[in-house]
């Protein structure tokens, strides 16, 4: 009778652990998914200032980049956070993201926007695997979408 006792309690502490390992990684899914929305926010905001937009491209583009160059980096940029806020949730697979990253990349804006973004995105996955795919993914369409001698 004590092994059977001892068995139960194993599994219920084993079933406890995993509720809060799967609790743990649903708050912090959900506070990512709540800064994707911040961020897509300020993308927005810093769309309709000069001001702001510099200090949101910072590094990325070139201090004499055009306006409409700097607004087209933000579009790009808040349609690259929205996907990743989509694929976060579930709500976008992975053949559409894939689908989105080869239309994204099938021109040369496209390419340049993912050029200039690819540093800074890949920098903060640490262990975000999720990230890590989502990037991965466009990374794998980059060479598929790029023109012959590209």
């Amino acid at each position: 009778m004590s092994i059977l006792f001892a068995l139960l309690l194993a599994a219920v502490v084993a079933v406890l652990l995993m509720y809060v390992a799967q609790r743990r990684e649903h708050h912090r899914d959900s506070v990512r998914a709540t800064v994707l929305r911040a961020q897509v926010e300020l993308l927005k905001a810093a769309a309709e200032s000069p001001e702001a937009a510099r200090l949101t491209v910072g590094g990325r583009l070139p201090a004499d980049a055009e306006p409409g160059e700097v607004r087209r980096h933000l579009f790009l940029d808040a349609q690259l956070t929205a996907w990743e806020l989509q694929w976060r949730i579930g709500a976008l697979s992975e053949r559409q993201l894939r689908a989105h990253a080869q239309a994204l990349l099938a021109d040369e804006e496209g390419r340049r926007y993912w050029d200039r973004a690819r540093a800074g995105r890949t920098a903060v996955e640490g262990e975000d695997s999720k990230l890590r795919a989502f990037n991965g993914l466009f990374d794998a369409a980059r060479p598929a979408a790029a023109p012959a001698g590209h």
